[in-house]
Formats: C-alpha cells, sequence, structure tokens
C-alpha cells in the first residue's frame, strides 16, 4: 500500500500529544524543551540582527565591553547557580 493511500489513525491534535508525552518519558520536560525550541525557525534575518548589534568590532572588543558592562552592574550582575 503506498503511503499516499494510508489513512491517518491519529488527529493531529492527538499526534502532537503522544509525541510530546513521548519525548517527555524519553528526555523529560526540561531538556523536551530544549529540543523543540531547536526545530523552531526562529524570527527575523540573524546575520543582519549581528551586524546591526556588533558591525566589524572584534571579538576583544565585544569581550571589553561585556566585562565593562558586568563590572557597572557589580552587586546586581546576575549569579551563577550552585550546582
Amino acid at each position: 500500500m503506498a503511503l499516499a493511500d494510508q489513512r491517518f489513525a491519529r488527529s493531529e491534535m492527538a499526534l502532537q500529544e503522544i509525541g510530546f508525552m513521548v519525548l517527555v518519558q524519553s528526555l523529560g520536560y526540561a531538556d523536551t524543551i530544549r529540543f523543540l525550541t531547536q526545530l523552531s525557525p526562529g524570527q527575523g534575518d540573524y546575520v543582519e540582527w549581528q551586524e546591526q548589534v556588533f558591525g566589524d568590532a572584534s571579538v576583544n572588543e565585544i569581550y571589553e565591553q561585556a566585562r565593562k558592562h558586568w563590572e557597572r552592574l557589580g552587586d546586581r550582575a546576575p549569579r551563577k547557580a550552585c550546582p
């Protein structure tokens, strides 16, 4: 039987629910969300955005800007979570 001739046993919503639960059972909730966000194409043009934000700045220049930013924040800077 050709694929085009097959009838689907589940509705689109049921298929999504079952697929989501299979992923959760296998990966857990957090990794399921991480996996699903990787499938999303996102929005906009990353190359254009990168050019607007960073222009011709070198990695060292970007690093220095970031370092100065975190120094200005001082105690207000977010802390890394403890393991």
